[in-house]
């Protein structure tokens, strides 16, 4: 492997690194707050419940829960969706959980690998033969593919576990999707990158319609066919309002817009008025496919590469294509590289590399050109795998920390199954695809609220058992979607004060209304302000 093959797989790993330590951090913070409240609930428990042993004579504490055989006036947890753990609770509880931990880190390690090098390439792929924009790609190719475990989360609750875990799940990510996703674009992207108000004012209108949908949906605490098969044409229509994007953005720049004027003037698209070279007649830089014919790409000529280059990486250039690099065919995930970390790195990640590189085309090589579609369906399946395993672990550690499935939901799983999303962001966000990233974060919920819950729930109740309804309990979920259009109007009016553009300050700001929000969402889940939710079961789990 050359030099410069290594650096540039030095560099994919090294703009990830950001996003792993946010989100360990993330996880770490959430266990320890959600932790301590329920020690303190448990203690308090134990000192108002302490009884007589009549048989042994002493005084025995135990915790105010249902009794394992009544079922009637309590939850049952979510780890029994998910296959019997391996080990015990007293295992895990006296140093096993450090395994899952383990499992878990991997896990994430998987889903990085599969983002980068497989999944993104792919799409890029996919957009530059459909000639899509930036924009419309993130909302539709890419929310679909990266919000495939909210999918397979929101089937496994409502088909067996038959609890509300699927829709908690949902409304966390999809806070995580708006603040945290965007926030740790615009802090970790390198640059500032402008947006156009555009796509963020239409998905977001179509997000909060989406959440309109799903508040009248679960309000009566239960979800029948007729009100699924709505939440799924409101989906279609959403594609169909895409493929007409253009047009609607046409007519949306007649109105008389305020913020309008404040975006840039130009537009981030994939592709500008001159015809894309096509796939394999050029060089790829970072910028974009680079003519060989047309150093500038702009048919303008006379500054070379190094001034083209620069104008990529300051503005995003817009008219550029999203074609892949072609990868070097010499490069082998055998060959070790160079320095003590480096190969710490390459050892732990062989398995996982080796086993996509002999079952997972690389649609970057020019023998696999063609495969893109494939690659992108098998990223799909991979990254459901892995978050599904992840999500596992991440459910048998919460549930051994005594951690409520509806707080579950709402931050530690809603993390799980939106890695893909935030990497994927981040990794467009590092090319300057600023709109993409953003569309792609406000298209998953969209997905995520109108199919991930739709078509099970579909499925559920006008297939497998017609005429059946899904039951939807938690009362602090009403709660948590209706804070979801607060979070909305927070996006659209932080980014119009912040000029349309991705910058730390706007990244900061976005991550503590992420935060604030999670804290009051998580006490209100925990029935601090309130009884909302009944007890959990108890669980040989």
């Amino acid at each position: 492997m050359g030099l410069a093959a290594r650096l540039g797989i030095r560099s994919r790993r090294a703009r990830l690194r950001p996003l792993f330590l946010a989100f360990f951090t993330y996880l770490a913070l959430v266990s320890l707050l959600t932790h301590g409240h329920t020690l303190l609930h448990h203690t308090d428990q134990d000192e108002s419940s302490v009884v007589e042993t009549p048989a042994e004579g002493s005084v025995s504490r135990h915790l105010l829960q249902a009794p394992e055989d009544n079922r009637d006036n309590c939850t049952p947890p979510a780890i029994e969706q998910f296959p019997k753990p391996l080990m015990s609770p007293d295992t895990r509880k006296s140093g096993g959980l450090i395994v899952h931990i383990i499992v878990t880190i991997y896990m994430f390690i998987g889903i990085a690998i599969v983002c980068d090098e497989y999944f993104v390439p792919s799409l890029e792929m996919i957009c530059d033969y459909l000639q899509l924009r930036e924009d419309v790609a993130g909302a539709t190719f890419m929310a679909a593919g990266s919000s495939a475990p909210e999918l397979a989360t929101s089937v496994i609750a409502v088909f067996v576990a038959k609890d509300d875990i699927g829709i908690s799940g949902v409304i966390g990510s999809a806070v995580f999707n708006i603040m945290f996703v965007i926030s740790v674009c615009a802090l970790f992207a390198g640059h500032v990158i402008s947006l156009n108000w555009w796509p963020l004012i239409r998905d977001s209108a179509y997000y909060c319609i989406s959440i309109c949908a799903l508040l009248i949906t679960i309000c009566n605490e239960e979800v029948t066919w007729y009100e699924s098969i709505f939440l799924l044409l409101l989906y279609v229509l959403y594609i169909v309002m895409m493929y007409y994007n253009a047009r609607l953005e046409e007519w949306a720049n007649t109105l008389n817009i305020p913020f309008k004027n404040a975006t840039r003037e130009e537009k981030s698209s994939l592709f500008g008025s001159k015809p894309v070279p096509p796939v394999g007649d050029g060089i790829k830089t970072e910028g974009g496919l680079q003519d060989p014919d047309n150093p500038t790409m702009d048919g303008q000529g006379g500054d070379g590469i190094g001034k083209q280059m620069e104008s990529v990486e300051v503005e995003a250039a817009t008219t550029r294509s999203m074609a892949p690099e072609i990868k070097d065919e010499s490069e082998s995930p055998w060959t070790m590289p160079v320095g003590v970390c480096e190969r710490v790195n390459w050892a732990i990640t062989l398995p996982l590399v080796a086993f996509h590189h002999f079952t997972t085309p690389d649609c970057r090589r020019e023998r696999f050109r063609r495969w893109y579609l494939v690659t992108f369906i098998l990223s799909m399946i991979w990254i459901a795998l892995y978050s599904y395993i992840m999500v596992w672990m991440i459910t048998i550690i919460g549930f051994t920390l005594g951690i409520p499935d509806t707080v579950m939901g709402l931050t530690l799983i809603a993390v799980g199954v939106s890695v893909p999303d935030a990497l994927s962001s981040l990794c467009v966000a590092k090319q300057g695809f600023g709109d993409m990233a953003v569309s792609n974060a406000i298209g998953s919920n969209v997905f995520d609220i109108l199919l991930c819950l739709g078509l099970p729930w579909f499925l559920k109740t006008a297939i497998v058992s017609p005429g059946s309804t899904v039951p939807v309990e938690s009362r602090g979920l009403t709660y948590s979607t209706i804070s979801l259009f607060a979070t909305v109007v927070f996006l659209v009016a932080t980014t119009h004060w912040n000029g349309w553009k991705l910058d730390k300050k706007y990244g900061i700001i976005l991550m503590i209304w992420y935060l604030i929000f999670m804290i009051f969402a998580s006490l209100y889940e925990l029935n601090v302000f309130g009884y909302f939710n009944p007890p959990e079961c108890q669980s040989k789990y």
